[in-house]
This record gives C-alpha cells, sequence and structure tokens, in this order.
C-alpha cells in the first residue's frame, strides 16, 4: 500500500509537469495573510487572485477560505516599455540585493518617490518582513514595492504621479535606515540589472 502511494505522487508529479502553462493553483489562506502577501510569496500577479476569486473591495479573505489562480509559466518580465523615475536620489549606488531588490543605504528622512503613475494598494505595516511599505500598482502590470521606510505619505488607494514624494528614507523592520526596492510585472520581479533610472 506505501509503494502505491508514493507511485501516486510520482505520478501526479508527472502530470503537473505535462499542465498547460496557465495551469490552475490553489492557496489556502493562513492567519495574518492579505491579497498582496500572498501575491508576494507566490509570485503572482494579485489582480490574477482578485479576478479568479471574485473578491471585491476591500478584498476581505480569512483564514482556511481556498483561493485559485493560474500561474503563467515563463513570463519574461521585461521593463523595456516604460521609463522609470529614480526612487532615491541618493548619494551611494545602490547595492543589488539577490538580483530582485534595490538597496539603498541612505540617512533617515531622505524622500522616496513614485517611479511611475499608478494607485497606492499597499500603505503601512501590512506585510511582515517588509517594515513600513508601499505597493503602487502600475498600468500593464507592473508593481513597486518601497520596504522600511519612515513617514508615509500615501494612503490605501491614493493615485499617485510619476515622481511624487511616497514616503521617507527609514529602518523600520531593519537594521539601519534604507530603502529596498523592488520592481515586478505581472507578480514576478524583473531582475534589477535591467532596471534604469
Amino acid at each position: 500500500m506505501l509503494s502505491s502511494c508514493s507511485s501516486l505522487d510520482a505520478m501526479k508529479q508527472n502530470y503537473n509537469k505535462l499542465l498547460p502553462a496557465s495551469a490552475v493553483n490553489s492557496y489556502i489562506v493562513q492567519r495574518g495573510d492579505s491579497v498582496w502577501s500572498i501575491a508576494l510569496e507566490l509570485n503572482v500577479d494579485a489582480n490574477v487572485i482578485i479576478s479568479s476569486n471574485n473578491l471585491k473591495k476591500p478584498y476581505v479573505i480569512y483564514p482556511s477560505q481556498k483561493l485559485i489562480f493560474s500561474r503563467k509559466k515563463n513570463v519574461s518580465a521585461d521593463d523595456s516599455i516604460l521609463r522609470w523615475h529614480a526612487p532615491l536620489k541618493g548619494i551611494q549606488k545602490p547595492r543589488q540585493g539577490n538580483g530582485e531588490w534595490l538597496e539603498y543605504k541612505e540617512k533617515k528622512g531622505e524622500p522616496i518617490h513614485s517611479i511611475y503613475d499608478g494607485t497606492v494598494v499597499v500603505s503601512g505595516p501590512d506585510i511582515p518582513g517588509y517594515g513600513n511599505l508601499v505597493m503602487i500598482s502600475h498600468p500593464d502590470g507592473y508593481l513597486s514595492l518601497y520596504a522600511h521606510c519612515d513617514k508615509i505619505f500615501v494612503n490605501l488607494g491614493d493615485p499617485v504621479l510619476k515622481g511624487a514624494m511616497i514616503a521617507n528614507v527609514g529602518n523600520s523592520e531593519a537594521a539601519y535606515p534604507m530603502l529596498r526596492f523592488q520592481l515586478r510585472k505581472d507578480g514576478k520581479p524583473i531582475k534589477t540589472s535591467k532596471l534604469t533610472f
């Protein structure tokens, strides 16, 4: 009986490899989750989760709820469509943290700017590990993240313009004042080597 179970597991894994690129996935909501924290963890566009589950604003989810979504595989994230505004006009050049984050080590209080027009979808310490976080949804499936802020000057749902001041550099959930910045396309991080400001 045990061998048949392991055979079933192997068969299931092989079957999953054969699924089309937009195969349906699911996720069981845990305590403290939000649509945006799940999207970050799974590298999925939050709008896909929202539309696939017919969620309505303010996108309330609850523990043990099963969310379904389709995940596109091998999506090439390209930032060449838009010309971005620098998130921080710092003195020091940002460090490329693991190829998916830019880390600006600047003094506390330096202004942080929106890289493009968009709508604020997270404002505050909503996702553990990011401190005071601003997340902005931009056209064409882009999403920018600004982590470890001190003061935040935008609220959930606010429209922002390219270059607008949205927060200050801080050290919320960080060892020293810094800005960790990430740009995503369709839920997947864009490599920092491809970003130009």
